[in-house]
């Protein structure tokens, strides 16, 4: 009750001493003089508990029918409505689907009158206390014993195994069993995993070690088959049939998450993607684009568990957390497991592991971390004839590759010198990994340019003694170098596999064709343009007879005659050839397809020379705002047809303008090419031109 400063009478001389001001909860006693004992019997009541954790308890549903998963649900149902003696856990690496076949059986739990309790990672302990609550727990009693542990596990765990109804609790992503008991095994039922007669306790965790789970029954998720993944891939792009389906399934391993990723893709980008062979055709050397292609959909808080790249690297997390080094350790069976080959484990001495990047390291921390890729579902260890073998899932193998930067050069040539030390004895792993290799330095180091060049050409000279996929790799990377402004060192490379590809396989066949192509291109980008004409009229005839006019590649090798039209300054013929191309591409492919982009860009090119900038600047202009809207304001290709753009403006007599963009894509250019390539030395040419036209400052 609310008081005044002193007593009523005013007769206390020193009021301030007796004095309370503000609001008085409980007793409040005043006294002035005391003579003799004062007793004074009150209850004193304890200060409210903190209020519980909000926490929801509403499990996911799942957005398509789930696949591949009808035995697994089936003995999970069978279990659920028997009363299992145990509880029973789901493990698997992230994205292989153990959340959806966890939300599959609460949809069904629910059909069926059961109470669904959901529990999710972080909240488990308030989760549990919420879902006592529902059971029929007092929620006042839950508000006195939330913030004691040991109270709270017997109260909840009481409640729960009293309720009136069954119900099914999920306690989803588990993936730091000490959350569910800090002090114990999960598997001793101490703390918040137990079985119980009110209900069937289901836990889903990326942690694959049945002795930390026991007694529980542990049912491992893994890839789906090529029927339920096509089906899959098929649900998610809202199709009942998908042309490609199984082919794009298999290049995505089975893996539940890439399967949705791509789905989604397919379903909102129609026109780039019309069905699953063209997704393929765009994944085929890079399966790091499907998530650049996904992210959109996926919230930057959810990217740990909702893009591929976050899927490993929280594994990765969760693994360094108990063993630092398993984390490098990865990285470096991703290069050498290259192609779902498996890594020999001789070829891991330790002679030349300890050091660098892994730091000091003996035969337990080895195995320690070994052990703790193979708990998190990242490696499986294989044995033939008393040999072992460390195998990653391919995809994750990619996808770990795919993230790897700059900064990761140190584990790449630690991979090298592993793949030297017992150089020609596991010839097809060798192959697989040199190939692995290059494609890294390629892409993580391009400035090594005597180091690119010798593996390419190394690699080059084995692939032509073994197999068609090494040719197909060989060609991919001399494509990289092609891009790279190396055309001497593309074509020194691709020469033999030509060759070798011609005399072995046909010079119509799938693989020599595109391998022409480039060695093609390598050489008009040379300057050669004779010796390249000729190469890609021979190249535009036999395409066309073994695949049709109208197909992509046969296209592709004409766009590459009116590129030729355009360095002889042969306008009309280079209009008409671009032209043709560009209608066909549009007409089945639409304005994202880019192949018409790059004809439509070159068109516009021809305008400009032709002495109509304003045909040219509308075309570049297309181009541009197609590219960004597709690839990001960021891409090369975007600020390529930016660099256009500035090109008509400074046509047009428009200096400011293009001197404005012309800066922009001198910074692009620079992050993304390196400050010597020769597109950034054109474009500080276009700057210095125009600058010099009194253009003033950029607008």
């Amino acid at each position: 009750m609310p008081l005044s400063p002193g007593a009523a009478d005013g007769s206390c001389d020193d009021r301030s001493a007796n004095a309370f001001r503000g609001d008085v909860h409980g007793q409040l006693v005043q006294a002035r003089d005391i003579h003799g004992g004062v007793t004074i019997h009150a209850s004193q009541a304890p200060s409210p508990p903190p209020p519980l954790t909000d926490v929801s308890l509403d499990a996911p549903r799942p957005a398509t029918a789930v696949r591949g998963r009808d035995g697994l649900l089936a003995v999970l149902g069978r279990e659920m409505r028997a009363g299992a003696p145990v509880p029973h856990v789901l493990t698997g690496p992230g994205g292989f689907g153990k959340t959806t076949v966890a939300a599959a059986l609460a949809e069904r739990a629910r059909a069926e009158g059961w109470t669904v309790f959901w529990l999710r990672p972080g909240d488990v302990a308030a989760g549990m206390v919420e879902a006592a609550v529902e059971a029929g727990g007092p929620r006042r009693e839950a508000e006195r014993v939330g913030s004691a542990r040991y109270q709270a596990l017997r109260w909840a765990w009481r409640h729960l195994d009293a309720a009136p109804r069954p119900w099914l609790l999920v306690i989803d992503n588990a993936d730091r069993p000490e959350e569910l008991d800090p002090e114990n095994r999960p598997g001793d039922q101490l703390g918040w995993m137990r079985s119980s007669p009110g209900g069937f306790v289901l836990v889903t965790s990326r942690v694959d070690d049945p002795l930390l789970w026991s007694p529980a029954r542990v049912h491992r998720v893994g890839e789906l088959d090529a029927p339920a993944a096509a089906a899959a891939l098929a649900d998610h792009a809202g199709l009942a049939e998908l042309a490609g389906a199984e082919e794009l399934a298999g290049r995505l391993g089975g893996v539940p998450l890439a399967l949705s990723l791509a789905g989604r893709i397919l379903a909102t980008h129609g026109v780039l993607f019309p069905d699953a062979h063209a997704l393929l055709d765009g994944l085929r050397e890079d399966v790091g684009a499907l998530d650049g292609l996904a992210a959109p959909f996926v919230p930057v808080a959810d990217a740990d568990r909702g893009l591929l790249s976050g899927v490993w690297e929280l594994s990765l997390r969760l693994v360094a957390e108990r063993e630092p080094k398993a984390a490098p350790l990865l990285r470096i069976l991703a290069v050498l497991g290259s192609g779902a080959e498996p890594v020999p484990l001789r070829r891991l001495p330790l002679s030349e592991l300890a050091g660098g990047v892994l730091g000091p390291l003996d035969e337990a921390s080895f195995a320690r971390s070994v052990n703790a890729l193979v708990v998190h579902g990242l490696v499986t260890v294989e044995r033939r004839e008393a040999q072992a073998f460390l195998r990653l899932h391919p995809l994750v193998a990619e996808t770990v590759r795919a993230g790897l930067t700059g900064s990761d050069l140190p584990l790449v040539e630690l991979a090298e010198r592993l793949l030297d030390h017992r150089r020609h004895r596991d010839l097809r792993f060798e192959l697989q990994a040199l190939m692995a290799i290059v494609s890294l330095r390629v892409r993580v180091h391009p400035a090594d340019e005597d180091a690119v060049t010798a593996r390419v050409r190394a690699l080059t000279a084995t692939s032509t003694a073994v197999h068609a996929e090494a040719f197909r790799t060989v060609v991919s990377l001399c494509g990289t170098l092609l891009r790279l402004g190396r055309p001497e060192d593309a074509e020194a490379a691709l020469a033999p596999v030509v060759a070798a590809a011609e005399e072995q396989l046909g010079r119509a066949h799938p693989t020599a064709l595109p391998a022409r192509h480039l060695l093609a291109e390598a050489r008009l980008g040379q300057g050669r343009v004779d010796e390249a004409g000729r190469s890609f009229r021979e190249l535009h005839a036999d395409r066309a007879e073994a695949l049709g006019p109208e197909h992509p590649d046969t296209l592709d090798t004409a766009y590459q005659l009116g590129l030729i039209a355009i360095r002889r300054e042969r306008w009309d013929e280079a209009g008409e050839i671009l032209s043709e191309v560009g209608e066909a591409r549009l007409r089945t492919a639409g304005e994202e397809d880019p192949l018409f982009l790059f004809a439509a860009q070159n068109l516009a090119y021809v305008a400009m020379r032709l002495g109509d900038p304003a045909e040219a600047e509308s075309g570049f202009r297309r181009v541009h705002r197609v590219r960004e809207r597709v690839l990001g304001a960021g891409h090369h290709l975007t600020t390529d047809a930016a660099f256009y753009v500035g090109r008509a403006a400074q046509e047009r007599g428009q200096p400011a303008e293009a001197l404005r963009i012309f800066t922009d894509v001198l910074r692009n250019w620079e992050e993304q090419l390196g400050k010597d390539h020769p597109q950034v030395e054109t474009v500080r040419g276009r700057i210095a031109e125009v600058a010099g036209s009194d253009a003033g400052t950029p607008s």
